[in-house]
């Protein structure tokens, strides 16, 4: 490129920023400036966002991620008449799952970007394949909280922690004599999470007395995936780790008789888990946990859910960034490659429609 472009990341939480860190650098390579803001309103040349309620109107070209690989999965297939990416320039998908969501809802014009929309994969994930960034990372790991990769770890790691779910984990941890990991999101105290924080607080404070020296607390500023080369097993209520445990192989556990609330006021319901992860009952967890630990036979399940769910592991912020170079170029270039999605001839005129249209589940997990 003649003129040297700035891209700006715009971000509200650590695990967003976390999606771009690989694409930073690779822009850096094809000699872009970067910088990161979590001021969403500030004027850019070239604005990368994944909050699709972000306003794009103060950058001169805008593409837009999805924040978490379960996004909206109460609304699937259909998070676009939610959440549109109508006045974004550019749309960027991880994997041939979402890529067919996308194509089901492309009749409407809310789904659709100016642009197109590219299957990219997810790179948040790049590093791992990185031998030596992820050497580095786990290295770190290991002697910051003298974790045993050697071992049998659980990790834990919940989008709502209440209810003591998490004395619930321990003990069934403990019953099977593995280690305990726990990971949670929530990195300061905020007014607007305070129930939340309380309640991790109180949790971790009682794991660490019922299971001392196999019990890790991570720091919630790690990175999520930084910790998947020390797990056997994950155990959530309804969180994404599920889909990210995939890239490692990693099988998840999902509680189905465990209520959830977001603070302590809201109304409580039952979880409702993904439909990828392994399910079971509270008075089970133990015995599924060893009966999934054990079990190497649903590796091969997990490989093909994994193909599904991310594409180009290890590639996604290399091809990003030639995407960009290509659209800055000339915007019909990127439409040529074989990462475009091809949406439906017409735009429907009855958007909404799309919301009836049933999305099929994942038919050969069963519960533990």
């Amino acid at each position: 490129m003649k003129k040297k472009r700035k891209v700006t990341f715009f971000y509200s939480r650590l695990e967003e920023r976390q999606i771009f860190n690989q694409i930073s650098e690779e822009l850096k390579k094809n000699n872009f400036e970067v910088e990161f803001s979590t001021n969403l309103k500030k004027k850019a040349d070239i604005g990368f966002y994944c909050e699709s309620d972000s306003d794009p109107k103060n950058s001169k070209i805008s593409a837009i991620f999805l924040g978490g690989l379960d996004q909206g999965r109460v609304d699937w297939p259909n998070i676009w008449n939610k959440q549109p990416w109508s006045k974004f320039d550019l749309g960027f998908l991880p994997g041939i799952n979402w890529a067919r969501r996308w194509k089901l809802c492309s009749g409407q014009s809310k789904a659709r970007t100016k642009s197109g929309v590219y299957n990219v994969g997810w790179p948040k994930s790049d590093f791992l394949f990185n031998k030596n960034l992820k050497n580095k990372m786990k290295n770190r790991i290991i002697r910051k909280y003298k974790i045993n990769p050697k071992k049998v770890n659980i990790l834990y790691a919940p989008s709502f922690e209440c209810f003591d779910r998490q004395l619930e984990v321990t003990e069934a941890v403990k019953k099977n004599g593995y280690n305990l990991i726990i990971k949670h999101w929530l990195i300061k105290k905020e007014k607007k999470f305070i129930d939340l924080w309380n309640e991790i607080k109180k949790s971790n404070y009682i794991s660490k007395k019922i299971y001392s020296k196999k019990t890790f607390i991570i720091n919630p500023k790690e990175n999520f995936l930084s910790i998947l080369d020390f797990a056997d097993l994950i155990i959530t209520d309804e969180s994404s780790v599920a889909y990210e445990g995939l890239i490692k192989n990693i099988p998840t556990i999902s509680v189905e008789d465990w209520m959830i609330r977001r603070h302590n006021r809201a109304v409580a319901r039952f979880v409702k888990p993904a439909s990828l992860t392994f399910k079971t009952k509270k008075k089970r967890l133990d015995v599924s946990i060893k009966r999934l630990v054990n079990n190497k036979s649903v590796n091969k399940k997990l490989k093909s859910l994994l193909k599904k769910e991310i594409s180009y592991l290890g590639k996604s912020s290399k091809i990003v960034s030639d995407l960009l170079v290509m659209f800055l170029k000339d915007k019909e270039l990127p439409k040529k490659t074989q990462y475009l999605i091809r949406p439906k001839i017409k735009l429907s005129k009855i958007d909404n429609i799309i919301n009836s249209i049933p999305y099929k589940k994942i038919p050969f997990l069963k519960n533990y």
